[in-house]
């Protein structure tokens, strides 16, 4: 495994225990993500911490890795086994989804849900 598989191995086992801040460490200042929860994009740590605070207050999802491609300019792609149960546990809705990462300085600095 790679360091960018490494690296989103850990984005996503933190996500998954709803660890914000253990998030936000692998992202880069400046990072671009898409706004799940509205239109265009969030900038910024600060930004992904009110998201996912939003998120977690209202769902709760869970993504588990499938498969990670190496994309010829350095992108990662990930294939994620998508969950999304609501607070009292029910399921909500349940997907194969793909995202797409940009890296800079070894940490991540953008997304794409693909």
């Amino acid at each position: 495994m790679g360091d960018t598989e490494a690296l989103l191995t850990r984005l996503y086992e933190a996500f998954n225990r709803k660890d914000i801040e253990a998030v936000v460490a692998y992202l880069h200042p400046d990072v671009s993500w898409p706004n799940l929860f509205g239109e265009g994009r969030l900038q910024g740590r600060d930004a992904m911490r009110r998201m996912w605070r939003e998120q977690f207050t209202a769902i709760n999802p869970e993504a588990t890795p499938i498969a990670y491609t190496t994309l010829p300019d350095g992108r990662v792609r990930v294939e994620i086994a998508y969950v999304v149960r609501t607070l009292d546990g029910r399921l909500f809705t349940e997907e194969v989804a793909t995202n797409t990462y940009r890296f800079k300085d070894d940490q991540i600095i953008g997304m794409e849900w693909d």
